[in-house]
This record gives structure tokens, sequence and C-alpha cells, in this order.
């Protein structure tokens, strides 16, 4: 497949390229033609710039052949709300690990991966070629001036608990109402679709090393969420093992990691709508490594590691929701 599809200045391995939203068509493509039976894109909606929003469901098609007949849990793995490019090269790597590899086989006969590669394309695409961080989509107001909503701020959870932003400059202008963008309203979409069978969502985000449960806007943990927390640490102890080297791989509440109270946030939307276990992943570190890398040298393949320490972590997460269903769980 690779030699059919790849010149001979091209990466064999998504993680060898230059991500963007022409790469990430071209790759859904290829597996789609080459690996229809087990992956399945949908791209309905667009953003204001008029990219694709894609949907990509992967199974296997030994237990079922129709959706509504299809019972496997589903894990739902969702990247680049705040534009980085970062979280889409993990979304993507998770995918061609899911499809590509013998050895995770059994991953996709047992459960339904449901995976959102690149939420916010526009400001991705934005970003890549901006010094500064950008973090919104690329909305254009009416006064013709400011441009782009935060879509992490703009779910309908809690949406109007933190201070009003008012000014559609700020990074995080989270919109002037809740589920006010086609990005937001696209996540929302799919999460509302499946929500009687996910039992894992995932927002991965980029600018940090840990990952984050309920909730964002209060300090207070969601109620019965023992397990929900256990589930954070065991799959941050997955991420150190594999990982390792400089930066330890934390596990908190959002607002904890915030430090202050964090309104309309997705994983708030999930958990309010009866997803068991739902968490922000941070990953890549980014403005960490700038700072460290003044002090001191980054170990060779530093983010070869840390990709697969992720990656061990979003298993874990489907060990562990595979454990609890042979356990007979109620969710």
């Amino acid at each position: 497949m690779l030699d059919d599809l790849k010149g001979d200045d091209e990466g064999s391995c998504i993680e060898d390229v230059a991500i963007g939203a022409s790469t990430i068509t071209i790759f859904l493509k290829a597996l789609t033609e080459y690996c229809g039976d087990i992956i399945h894109v949908f791209s309905d909606q667009m953003t204001y710039e008029g990219r694709n929003l894609y949907e990509v469901v992967i199974k296997s098609t030994y237990t079922s052949t129709r959706d509504d007949d299809d019972s496997r849990p589903i894990l739902l793995l969702e990247a680049g709300q705040q534009g980085g490019t970062e979280p889409v090269t993990l979304a993507l790597f998770v995918i061609e690990q899911l499809v590509a590899c013998e050895e995770n086989e059994e991953m996709i006969e047992k459960v339904r991966w449901v995976i959102l590669p690149s939420t916010n394309p526009d400001g991705q695409e934005y970003n890549r070629f901006l010094l500064a961080t950008w973090r919104k989509n690329l909305r254009l107001f009416e006064d013709e001036f400011s441009v782009g909503v935060d879509i992490s701020r703009n779910f309908e959870s809690q949406w109007g608990s933190c201070p009003k932003v008012h000014s559609g400059f700020s990074q995080v202008f989270p919109g002037i109402a809740p589920v006010s963008e086609n990005e937001t309203l696209f996540i929302k979409n799919v999460l509302v679709k499946y929500k009687k069978d996910i039992k894992v969502y995932l927002s991965i985000r980029r600018d940090g090393h840990g990952i984050m449960y309920p909730y964002g806007y209060t300090k207070n943990h969601p109620t019965s969420s023992d397990w929900s927390v256990k589930v954070a640490a065991d799959v941050a102890s997955k991420v150190n093992q594999r990982a390792g080297g400089v930066n330890l791989f934390l596990n908190h509440s959002i607002y904890d990691f915030e430090g202050k109270a964090r309104c309309g946030h997705s994983v708030d939307y999930a958990h309010d709508l009866g997803i068991p276990l739902a968490y922000e992943m941070r990953v890549f570190l980014e403005s960490d490594n700038l700072i460290m890398s003044k002090f001191q040298t980054l170990p060779r393949g530093y983010e070869a590691s840390l990709r697969n320490g992720y990656y061990s972590g979003i298993r874990e997460l489907y060990n562990i929701v595979i454990k609890e269903k042979q356990n007979g769980r109620v969710y």
C-alpha cells in the first residue's frame, strides 16, 4: 500500500510529515480506498472557511453489519479544538496504528472507535504560519475586524457561569452564545448521536502534559467520580511508564489544571450527557518545551517517546473499558 501511495521524497508514516488540512484529506482518502472494510470517513460538515470536519469510524466488520445493531462500546477521540498541529498528529497516529498494525486487530473487534481528527482546521491552518499562538476558529464577525471564537469555551455546559469576555479580539472569546460555531455544533452532534454507547470521550489538546477530568467551572468533582479519577491516575501511570523522560504526566481536574474556572468545556458537556469517562488530554508541552530547551537539551527521540506514551494511555482506556464490560459493569 505504501509503495503505491508515497513518492520517493515522502515519509512512510503520518508522524513523519507536515500536517496541514490537505494532508489530512489525502491521508483519510487513502485509508478509505485501501482499508474501506474497517474505516469509514464522513465529511458532511464544514467550517466557515469551507474546510471539512471529519468523522472517522473504525470497527471490525466481523460482528455486525449495521450500526443500529452494533452494541459494542464506543471510544470517541477528538483533537485540535485549539488549533494546534500536535493533537491532530496524535489523532492521525492513533488512526494509523488501529488500521495498519496487525497487533491492534483486537482493539477494533471489541469496540468501535469514533475519531474526530481535526475539529478546528481553520485555526490549525492559520496557526501553522503565525508566530503568535492562535487558539480560535476564523469566523469573521459583523464588525469585520474581530475574528474567531475559542470553541473549547463554546459548549452549553455552564457557558455563562464564568466572567463574561466581551472582546472578540481575545484569544479566549467564548462566542456570543453557546454552540454558536460550526465546529462546536459538529462535535456536539457526534456526541449526541452516539451518547448511549460512548464509554470514553477524550478531547486531545495542545500545550501541556496530563489528563484532566471534570469539572472546569468548579472545584467540586462530579458526583460518584472516584472511579473516573482512578482511571485518570491509571492512564497517567501508563503514559509515565512508556514516555519517561523529563516531564511527569499528571492527572488533575480541569479546574485545578487551569487554576481558575473554565466554562463551556466539551468534557463537562460530555459528562453531563452521561458519558462515564470524559477527559481532556494535554499533549506535547509546546511552550514548556521552549522554556526547557533554553536550559537543557531534550533527549533524542523525545517526541517519539511522548507519542508512544500517549498512545499507551489511550490503549489503557481501551483495556479498562473491555475489563469493565467483561465484569458486567453498568455504566
